[in-house]
């Protein structure tokens, strides 16, 4: 066997149809980097079956589509084919040439053909298995792979000697016998429970027998006594049925009257419930507002203590205020005073200078005096008047003096009054600034507090949100986890119902056969037919025992035709039930007596299962003799009150049989079919609900996550709106110390004014 052609279409960087022929001896492949020598190994590789996309240099299995260039289109399918000589028949196939092909498409889709006809994949890898050029020998070498081999530990070199020596298949082959041998051994088991279930009914067949025979005596003598019996309990029950059909009217009477006092209390309950749903939505908004009024309280209880410490310091600076007003009016006082001493001087003064010029005039009159007298007179006149001018003079420098002095102490006080009242004026000012600065601080200050306290409510809000979201997440992640869990759950029993797993190897090939229409009439396995609840499974699958896996079919013939095909294909052994056949064995409720009564009997087993209307007759002839009990007590207490005549089983699988004996004990622990079924019928109802309750988290996360945006968003835009109002505070209480200080010299200032007014 050798390598013959290899041809390339839309792979990698062949965009044209290549043809590369290999001829006995070495054929090279050479050029530059980049001319596309390593795409012809990974053709070869991948054509075999590579399934890694990164072995072949790329993300994922398109890549290996030609992509297109500037002057080419990119193509939508990539082809390998492969045509090796096999005229020594190296590869165990009856053709002198095989051709291997591979196709993957844009759209996902790859196929994989043997000369030219559809295979799979496991054909592919089974046809070159230890012939050396499988995707996993060493017949191609690339970079790389040569330090890998030497470095590789012994088990994995040891499986590389296993390929080359041409014993892997065989390896492969012994596991796959050696699984089958174990399948064998379950099979036998299972007959050898079979035989000995059947062992254990011979002895109770043979007392049957003999009662039956008994039975069959007695039974001619018996009917004529029943036939009586009958017309006489006919006739009682007709009486009896007057009696209860007049009581079945009287109840449904009775019953119509109860269901409408229901539906008046019903309505009347469902009022109160709105009533009381109504009461409780007052109660929280009342609650609410309560909660609002008492920080409201609380806010302005903090402001009437704030406005009380200001109006006290506001009463201590108007008593200053006073204080200082009133020394101004008392220094006022005292000047005005002085003023009126200093006019009454004058006044005086006046007065003099008047009397002296009285005096000059009546000097003037006595000038008709003697000479002598006269000039002495004048003389002394003329001192006196000297004297007097100096007077005057004198005066009137000490009134204009006084005269300045009052003038300057008009205007010392006019301008002490100006400063004074500027001062005041300034310092009322800078008060009143004070105030509306103190009033600007307050109101910051508040809103501040409000922010921290929104601030503190949203951190603990963010807190539990992020808390909550956190909590969510993590439980949507688990949901993921369980949801994958059960899936993968799902789809191994739904694998293990299509390949009919744990079926005998007849019923496993009749119920493919049917699958794949080679065969006609087949309806189903027992198994497939009915549906159990949870607790009955294990006593229904103990009553019918190896019935499970009996075969129905439509016609008698049907059934011939199926273990005919068995025989040909030698694909093992099987039990039809023909529905056309098939007869009835169900029991009626007489035919039990007393058993019925009894507290542990639960019902007929045919009772217990869910089935198709068309199959009662094959479900009454498996099942329609077969009781079920609670206990296995109750079951033996059962079966005497039958005259041990049925089989009694129970629901934890034990069995009196037919005749008086007990089958019991422990099993190993195994899924059964109807257990398979029922979980799969669990596990698609838990699917469904996970996955709605998935959708609901999903939301309820989106939900969780977007509050914590939100509320992480509430929680930045206060804080930046508090860091505004801090700064904005520290600038007020900055600007509030500043006029505090001005007050303080201000007030010093007036204090000084009001003390120089006062001294002068």
């Amino acid at each position: 066997m050798f390598l013959k052609r290899l041809e390339v279409v839309g792979f990698k960087s062949f965009a044209d149809r290549i043809g590369i022929d290999f001829v006995p001896g070495v054929t090279a492949v050479v050029g530059p980097n980049g001319s596309g020598k390593s795409n012809v190994t990974d053709a070869i590789r991948w054509v075999l079956g590579e399934q890694s996309a990164k072995s072949l240099r790329g993300s994922k299995m398109e890549d290996v589509i030609f992509a297109g260039s500037a002057s080419r289109k990119p193509l939508n399918f990539a082809e390998v084919t492969l045509i090796l000589n096999n005229e020594d028949e190296e590869v165990g196939v009856p053709y002198t040439e095989i051709s291997v092909t591979r196709r993957v498409y844009r759209s996902g889709e790859s196929e994989y053909l043997l000369n030219n006809q559809h295979c799979r994949l496991k054909d592919i890898t089974d046809l070159f298995m230890d012939s050396g050029i499988g995707k996993e020998a060493f017949s191609i070498i690339s970079q790389g792979r040569v330090d890998e081999i030497l470095n590789s530990r012994p088990d994995e070199r040891r499986t590389i000697f296993e390929e080359a020596a041409g014993i892997l298949k065989y390896k492969l082959r012994k596991k796959k016998a050696e699984q089958k041998l174990a399948e064998t051994d379950d099979n036998l088991n299972r007959v050898l429970d079979i035989l000995h279930e059947l062992d254990s009914r011979l002895e109770p067949l043979k007392i049957q027998s003999s009662v039956a025979k008994d039975y069959l005596h007695m039974s001619e003598e018996l009917k004529e006594s029943e036939i009586s019996l009958i017309i006489h309990d006919l006739k009682k029950h007709e009486d009896e049925l007057i009696v209860v059909k007049e009581e079945h009217d009287n109840l449904e009477k009775q019953e119509q009257q109860q269901s409408l006092e229901i539906t008046k209390l019903e309505s009347k309950v469902d009022e109160l419930r709105e009533k009381m749903n109504q009461i409780d939505s007052l109660i929280d908004v009342a609650q609410e507002q309560l909660v609002e009024a008492s920080a409201e309280v609380e806010r302005w209880e903090g402001r009437k203590a704030l406005m009380q410490e200001k109006r006290s310091n506001a009463e201590k600076q108007l008593n200053q205020l006073q204080l200082a007003l009133k020394e101004a009016k008392e220094e006022e006082a005292a000047l005005a005073n002085s003023e009126e001493e200093n006019k009454q001087q004058y006044e005086i003064k006046k007065k003099e200078i008047q009397k002296l010029k009285a005096e000059i005039k009546q000097l003037d009159m006595t000038i008709n005096s003697s000479v002598t007298e006269i000039e002495q007179q004048i003389e002394e006149a003329k001192n006196l008047y000297i004297d007097l001018l100096n007077e005057e003079a004198a005066t009137k420098n000490e009134l204009k003096h006084i005269e300045q002095q009052l003038a300057q102490h008009e205007e010392t006080e006019e301008r002490m009054n100006d400063r004074s009242e500027e001062m005041l004026k300034k310092l009322q000012d800078v008060t009143k600034k004070k105030s509306e600065l103190a009033l600007q601080l307050e109101h910051i200050r508040a809103q501040l507090k409000d922010l921290i306290e929104q601030h503190d409510l949203l951190q603990r809000q963010l807190k539990i949100t992020s808390s909550s979201f956190d909590e969510k997440q993590q439980m949507l992640y688990q949901a993921y986890q369980h949801h994958q869990q059960l899936k993968s759950r799902k789809e191994a029993l739904e694998e293990l119902q299509s390949d009919f797993s744990g079926f005998y190897q007849g019923v496993k090939e009749i119920l493919l056969a049917r699958e794949s229409g080679e065969l006609k009439g087949i309806e189903g396995a027992v198994a497939e037919l009915l549906k159990v609840e949870g607790k009955y499974s294990k006593a229904i699958e103990t009553a019918l025992g190896a019935a499970t896996q009996h075969i129905v079919t439509t016609t008698e013939q049907d059934a011939q035709k199926a273990i005919g095909w068995l025989k040909a294909k030698r694909a093992g052994r099987a039990t039809f039930l023909p529905k056309s056949v098939m007869k009835s064995r169900k029991l009626l409720a007489s035919q039990i007596g007393q058993a019925i009564n009894h507290p542990d009997f639960i019902r007929f087993a045919y009772e217990l299962v869910d089935f198709d209307e068309q199959h009662r007759g094959i479900v009454e002839y498996l099942l329609g003799n077969v009781l079920v009990a609670s206990s296995l007590e109750g079951a033996s207490q059962i079966a005497r009150l039958c005259g041990y005549k049925y089989r009694v089983v129970t629901l934890d699988g034990d069995i009196v049989n037919a005749g008086g004996s007990l089958t019991g004990g422990s099993t190993k622990q195994q899924n059964s079919l109807f257990t398979k079924r029922a979980e799969l019928e669990q596990l698609t109802a838990n699917l469904s609900h996970i996955e709605n309750s998935i959708l609901q988290a999903e939301k309820a996360v989106r939900k969780e996550k977007e509050d914590l945006t939100n509320l992480r968003n509430q929680v930045e835009t206060l804080k930046l709106q508090s860091e505004e109002l801090r700064k904005k505070e520290m600038e007020l209480q900055t600007k509030f110390v500043e006029l505090e200080l001005e007050e303080k010299n201000l007030q010093s200032t007036v204090s000084l004014t009001s003390s120089e007014k006062f001294s002068a």
